[in-house]
């Protein structure tokens, strides 16, 4: 073919696509027996696909995690709300034994009230006997002096 033969064919070509295309002309080029190969929307589709599944994985680890978080959550508030009741025990038996306490404090003090009344009470008794004693001991010898002692003692049968 010549050369002005191509350079023709070209300039057909080229005020053929330079022409608007009227909306039945572009409804067939759409659905053209074999349509255009496109390689970038290959290479998107599998980038996508990569990162559908990258997000899949970390969604996967993130869900995984939030479980493992929220099991250890409530092993934390189970094991907080069982100290907590062992505090309040705690502080029931503390409340108790002060009481107790309070309670031998006030025995205590009756005890040793009870005790001095006693030591009192003992040696008012001893002094008493004491003074019974020097009373008895001047009034024995006269009275010993004023008894007659028998001759014969009874026999006992």
């Amino acid at each position: 073919m010549p050369t002005s033969d191509i350079t023709e064919v070209r300039m057909t070509m080229m005020q053929q696509e330079l022409k608007p295309q009227t909306p039945e002309e572009e409804l067939e080029e759409l659905y053209e027996e074999e349509p255009r190969r496109r390689p970038w929307a290959a290479i998107l589709s599998v980038v996508l696909a990569l990162a559908v599944i990258f997000v899949g994985y970390q969604w996967h680890q993130a869900s995984a995690r939030e479980q493992t978080l929220g099991a250890q959550a409530n092993a934390l508030r189970a094991d907080a709300e069982t100290h907590r009741l062992r505090a309040d025990e705690a502080q029931r038996e503390a409340e108790g034994l002060q009481k107790k306490v309070a309670a031998l404090g006030a025995e205590k003090a009756a005890l040793t009230e009870r005790i001095v009344g006693l030591e009192k009470a003992a040696q008012e008794r001893q002094a008493a006997l004491r003074a019974a004693e020097q009373k008895s001991a001047t009034v024995a010898p006269a009275r010993e002096k004023a008894r007659a002692v028998p001759v014969v003692q009874k026999k006992s049968r």
